[in-house]
């Protein structure tokens, strides 16, 4: 019987052991699955859509705007001439480039092109006083001024469109299923993609140009005259870095790009505002800073007469790249 018993407690403690063991496998490879999402997954800069949306990276294929010469596509290490015309806000998906340029007539459109080149197709002729859109399930939101100024949406399928807020709007950003956004005073707000839900985020702080990062809103704090970072609910304000002393940055996963105006030049830094490191001279004060599968797009002036700007590039690290040929 007594041995009975100690047979039991150790069958017990074996289960025991083997319970623990089988959960420290489970997460190992949850962590691991974790790991190489994170290591392998697709980065998109939501801060090229802040500077004009002038380059767009997807799944390595690169396209960027060549100033008045239109998007060309980067596969392979070859290029390929998409449009004729000068783009911004490009975003693609799938298959289909989405983007806007302004007509002859000086009216902003929004077109479409395949990534082959083929089916352009204007889409709608927008009334907007900010150069960039988000797609989301079908749906373009912008910033409209046509009758009333505020936040539209427009179905890609029936042309449809409906204002969801009217209201000053400065400057937003589509993150998360929801829509951030600064009004004429500075003041920052969230509002559900049908309009609903509004939510007052900060009435504290002077907040302009703003960038999402994960749960983190970045604005450019001009009485600071710093890159500051609000919590999406509005609870936490921190400043990020003094080294930026403009509206013009692009914060990525891993670097924080941007202007320094005093010294002529692009530079980075990391996230927590450190290691300042300039990447290339500049002559410009409006570069638009884009970054495409590691490498920077930029505006300077032009070297042509007939053109005010041109784009150029360089590695992120400001290493040598294949200028761009015009």
């Amino acid at each position: 019987m007594e041995n009975n018993k100690s047979k039991l407690k150790l069958n017990k403690k074996h289960l025991c052991i083997l319970i623990i063991l089988t959960i420290i496998c489970i997460l190992i490879v949850v962590g691991l699955v974790f790991l190489i999402k994170l290591i392998f997954s697709k980065e998109i800069i939501a801060g090229n859509l802040s500077n004009t949306g002038l380059a767009y990276e997807d799944n390595n294929v690169v396209y960027y705007n060549k100033y008045d010469k239109g998007i060309v596509k980067i596969k392979g290490g070859k290029e390929y001439q998409i449009t004729d015309e000068s783009a911004s806000s490009i975003t693609v998906i799938g298959d289909t480039i989405y983007y806007l340029t302004v007509s002859s007539s000086n009216t902003i459109d929004l077109k479409s092109v395949k990534t082959n080149g083929d089916a352009l197709t204007n889409i709608k002729t927008l009334y907007t006083p900010v150069s960039k859109f988000y797609i989301e399930d079908g749906y373009l939101y912008y910033i409209t001024n046509k009758d009333v100024q505020g936040i539209a949406k427009l179905s890609l399928e029936t042309r449809e469109e409906k204002v969801i807020i009217s209201e000053n709007i400065q400057d937003f950003v589509l993150d998360d299923e929801k829509i951030y956004f600064t009004d004429n005073v500075g003041y920052l707000h969230s509002i559900s993609l049908n309009g609903g839900d509004y939510t007052d985020i900060s009435k504290d702080y002077p907040i302009k140009k703003i960038q999402i990062l994960k749960k983190w809103i970045y604005f450019y704090n001009e009485n600071e005259n710093s890159l500051c970072k609000i919590n999406k609910n509005g609870t936490k304000m921190k400043t990020v870095s003094t080294f930026v002393n403009n509206e013009i940055y692009n914060v990525t996963s891993k670097y924080i790009y941007y202007y320094d105006a005093v010294n002529n030049q692009i530079c980075r830094c990391d996230l927590n505002g450190k290691k300042s490191n300039a990447i290339v001279k500049i002559t410009t004060t409006r570069p638009k800073i884009n970054i495409a599968n590691g490498i920077l797009y930029y505006l300077d002036n032009s070297q042509n007469q007939n053109q005010i700007y041109q784009m150029y590039r360089v590695k992120e690290n400001g290493g040598v790249t294949n200028s761009i040929d015009y």
